[in-house]
């Protein structure tokens, strides 16, 4: 009887000994609206995002009190114990993003604090943050939005200082991804620029109709759900890419030109310090992902591999009065192969 006692406890000893060596993976993620948080937990609660244990870190400045309010509710309402946020309190000006600031050791804070970073979408970067005027269909970030364009500076370093040593440098490894926004501002932050409007200053097109007569491969979101208000249609449109070969995109088993989600309407012009384009739109013009050179953690996606709802089972799409996209099992494996790609490099 003892000894079966004793095996017990030998066995429940080695079960706690391997649950206090669980390690915790500490995700930051970057200005978590209730949307974008509600998308990663989703990606970690199917398993698409996975590590031994994951905590989400969301990122705010002090000055976005409705979204630090509106998340800290819905965390606190649905008992959330994987999520905690971290309000970054220095002030911060479009004139001293690029320069050691009032956010820096904050910023070094968040680095030391957290394993990964991800910036997932939303609304257009300040054009005076790159160098130029603001185009008439620009739709700016609200106040306090600007912070993690400095953020991704420290973390990366930029073409507006060869002698800042990037936080990077110190941990290589550290993976940092951005999708659709999040790529834009990785692009930014090291010095690149943006077409402010893919439809005219790519196409040429005026009107929203012109632009739905060009072929689906060129249009980067969808359209006819701002031209009928008598119709609910998707706002994602899905078209395919082009994928450079070696490059973290090119998974085994996926056809040459996968189809993704797309929601942006405009473009990386000017490639940031050390990134290179790994992927385009069919014809070339459109750069739809990127990886930097020195840290080949770091890289970003102009499409959504993010939105919960590429993840439910048998749903379709409505897109225009004739069409209705379903996605195909070509699609949901490369976007389950993405994900995998992504938990990898946390295991890093």
């Amino acid at each position: 009887m003892k000894r079966v006692t004793l095996f017990f406890l030998v066995i429940l000893a080695l079960q706690t000994a391997c649950a206090q060596t669980k390690h915790i993976t500490r995700i930051g993620l970057i200005n978590p609206s209730t949307g974008s948080l509600v998308n990663a937990l989703n990606l970690i609660e199917k398993g698409y995002l996975h590590a031994d244990s994951i905590v989400i870190v969301g990122l705010l400045h002090k000055t976005q009190e409705a979204i630090i309010n509106a998340t800290r509710d819905y965390v606190q309402n649905n008992k959330l114990t994987n999520v905690e946020l971290f309000v970054v309190q220095g002030d911060i000006s479009l004139d001293s993003l690029f320069v050691e600031n009032a956010c820096t050791q904050e910023f070094r804070d968040i680095f030391n604090k957290t394993d990964a970073v991800i910036r997932f979408g939303g609304d257009d970067i300040v054009p005076k943050i790159y160098g130029e005027e603001t185009f008439l269909t620009t739709e700016l970030v609200h106040k306090g939005h600007n912070w993690e364009i400095s953020f991704l500076y420290h973390l990366l370093g930029g073409f507006q200082n060869s002698a800042y040593k990037a936080f990077l440098e110190e941990k290589p490894d550290y993976p940092v991804l951005g999708i659709c926004l999040g790529m834009q501002e990785l692009n930014v932050a090291t010095g690149g620029s943006m077409y402010q409007d893919i439809p005219f200053q790519m196409y040429g097109k005026t009107t929203y109709e012109s632009i739905l007569k060009d072929n689906p491969a060129n249009i980067h979101k969808n359209y006819w759900e701002r031209i009928d208000n008598e119709n609910e249609y998707s706002y994602i449109h899905f078209h395919p890419i082009k994928i450079t070969k070696q490059s973290f995109l090119d998974f085994d088993k996926i056809s040459e030109n996968p189809v993704v989600a797309s929601v942006h309407h405009q473009a990386v012009k000017k490639i940031g310090k050390n990134f290179l384009v790994v992927a385009t739109s069919m014809d070339g013009k459109v750069v739809e992902a990127l990886q930097h050179a020195q840290f080949k953690n770091v890289y970003g996606v102009q499409f959504h591999t993010d939105f919960s709802v590429l993840y439910n089972n048998d749903i379709t799409f409505h897109i225009s009065p004739s069409y209705t996209h379903s996605l195909s099992d070509d699609t949901r494996l490369f976007h389950k192969f993405f994900w995998e790609d992504f938990s990898k490099r946390l295991k890093k």
